[in-house]
């Protein structure tokens, strides 16, 4: 089976790592610093390595204009409930096509929609 990795290089690389733990739970799989190569991988608790994230450190600003990463889970309800009073959200917003949208935003500026139902 494919595995799926997304990279953010980004120059807020601890704010952004601490985001995605706080927010989904991630775990380390693997973390590097070597001569100013720096950087983590992050996937989902309990080994599941179908998707990954690598969040890595560069001195200079990545534009991520247009780009969001969207996730989906079984129960809006239930992820909205374990989410941290400090993270900020718009939503819940049906949509549509039979989901139901919750949007943020990470340090890099980066939109986060995590939503239920359809596809």
């Amino acid at each position: 089976m494919p595995t799926l990795k997304t990279k953010i290089t980004t120059t807020n690389l601890n704010e952004t790592h601490t985001f995605y733990q706080k927010v989904f739970g991630l775990v380390v799989v693997e973390e590097w610093d070597e001569d100013g190569d720096k950087g983590v991988i992050l996937g989902f608790e309990g080994g599941h390595k179908e998707a990954l994230l690598e969040i890595y450190h560069s001195p200079t600003v990545s534009n991520f204009s247009g780009l969001s990463l969207q996730f989906r889970v079984d129960s809006l309800s239930e992820f909205l409930g374990g989410l941290s009073s400090e993270i900020a959200f718009d939503g819940p917003t049906p949509r549509p096509w039979g989901s139901t949208y919750v949007y943020l935003e990470d340090p890099n500026g980066i939109q986060v929609i995590i939503y239920d139902g359809g596809w």
